[in-house]
């Protein structure tokens, strides 16, 4: 989706990681415009990558109290408790989210490393295993990411067991 002629400016200092000037665009906006997903995803946005992560919650929670059937509030969200330390409301927060969330291999890769936080290895293998199965990319991303490190020879045997298996259901 091709964003608003009055993001632009927001959008072209994003880019350039110039956040005061993008606050200062998007405070210029109309009340319904400041209020929009777009803009409270840009907030979102800056915050986290000005690593501010109780403002960027405080953005998350609005845009799920305004847009309950988008993704990003709870993925984001559920992001910045966990980098603050509340990683057991990080888990209710993505679960509080909409079903539809259930369809997103982020949904379960951040489900595992959550759970591997907070010391469930089992289950966040299980939740690990089904993000890889839907996406396998995320194989690459555990690769690298150090929440999993802790388990990262599970991580690539699942691999391993997911490779073989989509081989041999190509040969039946």
């Amino acid at each position: 989706m091709e964003s608003p002629e009055w993001l632009q400016p927001a959008l072209g200092y994003l880019e350039l990681n110039m956040y005061d000037e993008v606050g200062r665009e998007l405070d210029e906006l109309t009340p319904a415009q400041r209020e929009s997903l777009e803009v409270l995803k840009i907030r979102v946005s800056v915050a986290l990558d000005q690593k501010n992560h109780s403002t960027a919650l405080e953005w998350c929670r609005e845009l799920c109290d305004r847009y309950p059937e988008e993704h990003v509030g709870f993925i984001q969200g559920a992001y910045c408790l966990h980098e603050i330390g509340l990683t057991e409301q990080a888990q209710a927060w993505l679960q509080s989210g909409p079903a539809t969330l259930q369809s997103e291999p982020v949904y379960y890769y951040n489900l595992g490393c959550y759970d591997l936080a907070l010391g469930h290895v089992e289950s966040a293998c299980a939740w690990l295993a089904q993000a890889i199965e839907m996406e396998p990319s995320y194989y690459d991303d555990a690769l690298s990411d150090p929440d999993i490190q802790p388990i990262l020879q599970r991580v690539e045997t699942m691999r391993k067991t997911t490779t073989s298996i989509e081989s041999d259901g190509d040969l039946a």
